[in-house]
This record gives structure tokens, sequence and C-alpha cells, in this order.
């Protein structure tokens, strides 16, 4: 099955590159596995997330693994399935699928300049005729994946408003990976106009030269609503020793701290505050109005 292929391929990666743990040699049924949504490919999610994997295991001494679902489909069937024990998600992911985790000990992962919101930004070249939304008619929009709070859902829902039905009054629409890949699209003139998340627009300057984008050639004509950012979670089956560890793990993390800045630098983190499931109550409330396309 596709599924097992995508799984095997990180779980590898870490077996074979993370350094012995204090808990080798305890039972498969004692390695606890994180998932972490992707809004990019298995390699460069492996490369953000590896440091932070590697200070979590030695700050709690459990063994942990890199589960990567390949979409919303897959992550809802693997929890299901009771094979994943934390995840680090989107807040439509979560509420969506908060009846399999514990809704106390959240964490909320801060915006890299400290910010417990997120928006996205729908940008489009500096030099384009395209100044609004309305100009998006019957032209290519690049959207995020699926699982992007900002890049996808918060994206349709102002499209909508702006009176733009995505379906039938765009010429096209995609699904791209990083925020990278969408505004390198953009800047090749693949599509005509791109949803990225906002943080993209003030910091990532080494990593957009290195994939040849930049980002004053682009120009922002519309921001959707803030939303909460990313939610870490704890699935039912965990114990509560272990769950009382791993947060513990994440509110030490220090951005003061040289060593911790550039872990959470390389993940795209600001830090881990605690978090309340009332909190994400504003994404439900968005949630609750059900699109065509949603049903």
């Amino acid at each position: 099955m596709k599924f097992r292929i995508y799984l095997l391929f990180p779980l590898w990666i870490f077996g074979t590159f993370l350094p012995p743990s204090p808990a080798a040699g305890k039972s498969p049924s004692q390695v606890y596995r994180f998932a972490i949504l992707p809004c990019s490919n298995i390699e460069t999610t492996f490369g953000k997330y590896y440091p932070l994997l590697v200070y979590l295991q030695k700050e709690t001494g459990r063994e942990l693994k890199l589960v990567v679902p390949s979409n919303m489909e897959e992550f809802s069937h693997f929890l299901a399935g009771g094979s994943i024990d934390f995840a680090l998600q989107d807040p439509h992911t979560y509420v969506t699928l908060s009846r399999y985790f514990h809704t106390d000990g959240l964490l909320q992962a801060l915006s890299p300049e400290g910010g417990a919101t997120q928006s996205g930004v729908v940008v489009v070249r500096s030099d384009s005729v395209i100044h609004s939304l309305p100009d998006l008619k019957d032209k290519t929009v690049m959207f995020g994946p699926k699982v992007s709070t900002v890049k996808w859902v918060a994206a349709r829902m102002l499209f909508e408003a702006a009176g733009i039905r995505i379906d039938q009054d765009l010429k096209e629409y995609r699904f791209g990976g990083c925020c990278e890949d969408i505004a390198f699209s953009v800047s090749v003139k693949s599509v005509d106009a791109g949803v990225i998340c906002d943080h993209f627009m003030a910091d990532h300057r080494e990593k957009q030269q290195d994939m040849g984008v930049d980002k004053t050639g682009l120009r922002v004509i519309a921001r959707t609503d803030p939303f909460p950012t990313r939610i870490f979670a704890s699935s039912l089956g965990v114990p509560g020793e272990v769950r009382t560890k791993l947060r513990q793990a994440f509110l030490a993390l220090d951005r003061e701290n040289p060593e911790h800045a550039r872990l959470l630098l390389r993940g795209e983190f600001g830090g881990f505050q605690p978090a309340a499931d009332a909190d994400y109550d504003s994404m439900r409330r968005a949630m609750a109005w059900k699109r065509p396309a949603d049903k």
C-alpha cells in the first residue's frame, strides 16, 4: 500500500542517523511516533525537524520516530489506528480530529517572530497588472497543500468573501508545497498568483536566495484573516508521564540559547507556549460555514 512505503522512508532515515538513545533496547510498542504534516517533500521535512527530534529525544530519554503522512486522509487513518502518539499540525486539522487527542497539555508553536497567529498573503509579480482579488478571475492561482490552514482553508474563505468561486471563476488552481516553491512559481510566471505564509515576506532571506526567489519581485494584493498557529497534541493512548516530559522539553526551548535558536530557526518556530482547546474556537467558527466543495 502507498502509505506504508511513504512512512517507512522517514523511519529508516531516523533509525540510521539518530544517535543511540536511552530508549534503545525497548520493545517496538514503546517507541513513540511523532507525526508532522508538512508543506514540503519528505527530504525537506527531515531537514527541518531532525534537530528538534534529536533535542526532544535527548531531553525526554524516549525514542521518537518521525511519521510523515502524505495527506489529511492518511493522517486520520494513522490516528484512528493508533499509529501516531504525537502530532504537530495546523489548527483546522486539529479541530477536525481533536477527538483523538488529549485536550489538556496542548502546546502552540509560535511563529518565527514569536506571534500566536498566522495569515496567508496572496502575491503576484511586482510588474503584474493584477492589483486586487477580482483581477484574478480567469487567472491561474497556486494554493498551498490542503493540510495548510492559511494557504488553503483561510485562502478559500478569502477568495469566496471577495466573490471568487475558485472552481468556476479561476482559469485553473493548483496545490503547491512550501512558500519558497509557490513564490518561485509566481516569479517565473508559472502561475499568475500564489498564496504563501505572511512571515515569508519578512524572513527566510538566505533560503530564498538558495531557491532563486527574490521577494522584492513579489507584491501582496490581499491577506487572509489571522488564525492560531500550529498546535502540538498528544494522542489519547500516551501515558501522562511521557506527555509531561515532552511538554516540558518543548517549553524549555529558549530563543536566547544559541543552540535552541538554531533548531527553532530550522523548523521555522519562534518557540512554544501552553495552549487550550478553546484557543481554536475561532477556527471552529470559521469551519462551521460549509462550502459546496467541502460537503
